[in-house]
């Protein structure tokens, strides 16, 4: 521990004194100003819950978090003041005592809440595996294999990006008749891009209009292309779950195997992401097939690396590798990030309506609009926690990787950072505030609300460092100890990260260790001081505000688009003549339990809904009578039986149309060369057309509504080809048998399931 130096009576202050104080003097002050802030702004949190609670257990946590974050931090000051290398001239001053009780008092202190999330994660490292290896070692096919939907909005991706996207989920090591891809456009505009894709798809582009959604086979996998009206990323994913819903209504009632994915469309999934994620969340021996939820590892790439690019992958692989190991370890993760999220499918169900509900026209203010818009991760994994029955059912899979594209300039940094912190604020101490998370996950509750008292002192280290350099105390006069617990524990745990994901650059985590609390300081003052962007008088000229034509949503979504999601009039929110109830600061009762496995009664049937019935229980109605023989689906349409009947189980749904089979698109040309395609064997789908237009005829296209009835004079109510032909209805499908010329053999049955996998898509106009 430091010693007090020794000063020689009448002596001044040594120069070397004096430079080092110029040296820090700045570093100090700046981290002064952290600490107040951190606490300021986190104390203002806790108010601002306190006024908006509706429940009186909210008030009482919020006092009781107030005041014992307040007693906390200001409990670390005069350690903090104590542990840090001062000139002797300054230190002469501190009680010799005192001091030494402080710095003692610091050492265990810090070490304790250091030390123990490392144990949790320790403890993840032996009973999970670490890495990009296959964890299922039988082989999977379509009858063991859980269906997988992956759901991706669009929105101005570039097509050579999503393409890799899709190729990524595609050619993953999974069963393609297993996946289904929805692949959602935010925006009605049929665009250069779309058309791009659909062309790479396999899609004809030379349309008079096109349907609002379209299902094709690309690899193997069945792919579905729809486009949505404008409103932001969660109305393009609520859109998207409606269509879902409809497609795999009646499948739901009988199985209980569907996953979705949500990820982002830039974003390219490890090989065996799929996999692993359905190995820890269904076909683990031993499973109670119970798991509801889970985040993969998400690692930065770029082409070209530089300073900002290495920093953020070694920073996402300690934030999600260590903090959500400990995490998971506590009971649930705390934040599912949209980017990589697996869900089982029949518990999300009972939760959509609340996890889609619109909160933007609810928001009062900024904290508000922080916590449902800027963090709606966080929001949602609140959402979630709540409705589990029960901990560990909300964890992250450690063999499940993908890779986005890192930010490149500091100015997108920065604005991300800003969103990624107020989002993280607002709901952090709405969590911290919750009594139900607290009873349920006591433990992940404890080491978040420590970890909040000490955060903001990073800066520490850094004068620490620059100390050394300046000579101006000696390595003995230092808090070693401190230092060594946490750099050297830390470090340990990022060598065997980069060892075992063979990702050198986590070796450099002593460079993130030192130049991070600058630009985390950066961050926090930049997103405080920005969170409120008015000009005087009023919100700036060109914030996005909602009016008679214009949603909350939709103004959110275009300040997001702008590049700015802070540049908005949260007053224009709720101006309308019927003024809601404020958004909750915790989320409803009603959601307790509802995030749960569907329920298997009678015959096999399950029930994915607690709403009481006005009629019989649905699945006791399809109990086929005696003497009737029940309607078997061959195997080999196993992962299409779900969509042989049109329903949904969402009143809100009507307006969803079910998918068109691209070979309804088709003339007679297409479709001859995309049956001959088939029969070589041919499942890429890219072969499949020649584009019969130039580029200037491509945009002569006349763009209809999404949703309209296609009325090209080339489209066919039944296919040109002996073998293929089926009838079309717009009420019924009906299941044709194959004709008997048809090739047989196990690449020919391959490419008959291909033909077929969207062919029962219900109703086709």
């Amino acid at each position: 521990m430091a010693e007090t130096g020794e000063i020689k009576p009448g002596n001044g202050w040594p120069a070397k004194d004096i430079v080092y104080l110029a040296i820090v003097g700045p570093l100090m002050l700046a981290a002064a100003f952290e600490w107040i802030l951190w606490l300021a702004a986190f104390l203002y949190c806790l108010i601002k819950v306190y006024l908006k609670a509706d429940h009186w257990t909210v008030k009482t946590l919020a006092a009781v978090m107030i005041v014992l974050f307040t007693l906390f931090r200001l409990a670390f000051l005069p350690v903090m003041v104590v542990t840090l290398p001062l000139p002797p001239h300054i230190t002469k001053y501190f009680p010799p005592r005192m001091a030494t009780v402080f710095q003692w008092f610091a050492f265990w202190s810090f070490s304790l809440l250091l030390v123990g999330p490392w144990l949790f994660c320790i403890y993840g490292l032996v009973t999970n595996h670490v890495g990009r290896k296959r964890r299922i070692k039988e082989a999977l096919d379509e009858r063991n294999a859980p269906k997988t939907v992956v759901v991706m909005p669009v929105y101005k991706e570039d097509p050579e990006v999503l393409i890799k996207a899709v190729d990524s989920v595609v050619e993953s090591d999974y069963p393609s008749s297993c996946i289904h891809v929805f692949l959602s456009w935010d925006g009605g505009a049929v665009d250069e891009t779309y058309l791009r894709v659909l062309r790479h798809l396999g899609i004809p582009i030379s349309l008079k209009s096109y349907p609002q959604s379209i299902d094709v086979v690309y690899k193997g996998a069945r792919i579905t292309i729809s486009c949505f009206k404008h409103g932001g990323k969660r109305n393009c994913q609520k859109q998207t779950f409606k269509l879902i819903d409809k497609v795999y209504a009646e499948y739901l009632k009988r199985h209980d195997d569907i996953f979705v994915l949500f990820i982002d469309s830039d974003c390219i999934l490890d090989q065996y992401c799929l996999q692993n994620f359905m190995y820890d969340m269904e076909l683990k021996p031993g499973s109670k097939h119970n798991m509801l939820a889970m985040t993969g590892i998400i690692t930065s790439t770029t082409e070209k690396n530089s300073l900002l690019t290495i920093l953020q992958d070694i920073e996402y692989i300690h934030g999600q590798l260590f903090e959500r190991s400990v995490e998971s370890g506590c009971g649930a993760v705390t934040c599912l990030p949209g980017a990589l999220t697996m869900l089982r499918f029949s518990a999300f169900r009972k939760m959509a309506k609340y996890y889609f509900a619109d909160k933007a026209e609810q928001c009062d203010d900024l904290f508000d609009y922080g916590k449902c818009h800027l963090g709606e991760d966080r929001w949602l994994t609140h959402l979630f926690m709540i409705g589990a029955k029960k901990p560990y059912q909300i964890q992250m899979c450690t063999g499940a990787f993908c890779k986005t594209e890192a930010v490149r300039t500091f100015k997108c940094l920065l604005k991300q950072r800003r969103r990624w912190f107020l989002g993280f604020i607002t709901n952090e101490v709405c969590m911290l505030t919750d009594v139900r998370l607290w009873a349920r996950y006591p433990m992940l509750c404890t080491v978040r609300f420590l970890q909040n008292t000490i955060r903001s002192t990073a800066l520490l280290f850094f004068i620490m460092a620059i100390a050394l350099i300046t000579t101006s105390v000696k390595v003995e006069d230092l808090p070693v100890g401190f230092i060594g617990v946490s750099l050297g524990l830390n470090y340990l745990l990022m060598f065997y990260f980069g060892l075992q994901l063979k990702r050198f650059k986590a070796w450099l985590y002593p460079l993130m260790f030192v130049v991070n609390p600058f630009f985390n300081w950066l961050y926090m003052v930049y997103g405080i001081f920005t969170a409120g962007q008015r000009t005087w008088g009023g919100p700036r000229a060109d914030a996005a505000a909602a009016d008679i034509n214009t949603t909350p949503s939709e103004a959110a979504a275009l300040a997001r688009a702008k590049g700015d999601e802070l540049n908005v009039d949260v007053d224009t929110f709720r101006a309308g003549p019927v003024r809601r109830r404020s958004v909750p600061v915790r989320p409803s009762e009603k959601v307790e339990g509802r995030f749960a496995p569907a329920e298997q009664v009678l015959d096999g049937c399950y029930i994915s809904t607690r709403e009481p019935r006005s009629g019989p229980v649905l699945p006791q109605l399809e109990i086929p009578l005696p003497q009737v023989p029940r309607i078997h689906i061959p195997g080999q349409f196993r992962y299409s039986s779900d969509s042989l009947f049109s329903g949904s189980s969402d009143r809100d749904s009507n307006n969803i149309s079910l998918p068109h089979d691209v070979e309804s698109l088709m003339n007679e040309e297409d479709q001859r060369k995309l049956y001959h395609a088939r029969r070589a064997g041919d499942s890429t789908g890219m072969s499949i057309l020649e584009d019969r237009s130039s580029s200037d005829e491509m945009w002569s296209v006349v763009h209809e509504p999404p949703g309209a009835v296609i009325e090209a004079p080339e489209i066919k109510a039944a296919m040109a080809q002996p073998g293929l032909q089926e009838s079309v209805s717009t009420n019924r499908v009906s299941l044709q048998s194959m004709d008997m010329h048809e090739p047989r053999g196990k690449a020919a049955r391959a490419s008959r399931r291909g033909a077929r996998i969207s062919d029962f898509s219900g109703e086709i106009v």
